[in-house]
């Protein structure tokens, strides 16, 4: 059960933890637009950077929430499942425990081979609902990394991007101006064409 828990708080973190695109250098004469919606971009070619919060993205991205909502569902099916199958395996022991003194002793070890065969039920139905909430998540990571560089493609190529890096807690990138912070258009962008796939459906 601790292993239910552990997967769906990984899902906080799920998606792309680091987002690195590469260009061609700009050329001189780029004209520089406002910095209120994108970073100075310098006529001598000088990089043209921006960057994605991760944590902001996931939690506004409407893919993520409605998967992650799907797999806390199913986890949540799964947990009271298990905490049934363990409370009747835990009643098993206790009729044992009760009618030990008037069983032969071929009876009890009959009974503690059905017991261990139960348990193992028990192990293999947890084990095997964790690795497929696993795949699932993971199966989530690969959809948002798909959508996420296809549109970063689409944005770099428009606005002329060398690097957009990823900003949270976790990454390598210390501090970012806000300026740079494209996090609401991706998220925007993303949005958009996740509710046209959904109506083409």
């Amino acid at each position: 059960m601790k292993n239910l828990a552990t997967i769906l708080s990984v899902l906080a973190l799920a998606g792309v933890i680091y987002i690195l695109v590469t260009v061609k250098p700009q050329t001189a004469g780029t004209q520089a637009e406002s910095s209120e919606s994108k970073p100075m971009v310098k006529a001598d070619g000088s990089i043209s950077i921006a960057y994605v919060n991760s944590d902001t993205l996931l939690s506004k991205y409407d893919l993520h929430q409605e998967f992650k909502s799907k797999l806390e569902a199913k986890a949540a099916d799964i947990e009271m499942e298990l905490d049934r199958r363990s409370k009747a395996f835990q009643e098993n022991i206790t009729v044992l425990e009760q009618n030990a003194a008037t069983m032969s002793q071929q009876q009890i070890q009959q009974t503690q081979m059905e017991l261990q065969q139960l348990q193992q039920g028990l192990m293999q139905y947890r084990d095997e609902r964790t690795q497929e909430l696993a795949l699932e998540e993971q199966e989530l990571n690969l959809a948002i990394k798909a959508d996420m560089d296809s549109i970063l493609v689409k944005i770099q190529n428009r606005e002329g991007y060398d690097f957009i890096f990823s900003y949270d807690p976790a990454s390598e990138l210390l501090m970012a101006n806000p300026a740079y912070d494209i996090t609401d258009i991706v998220v925007k962008e993303l949005n958009e064409a996740y509710q046209q796939k959904e109506a083409n459906k």
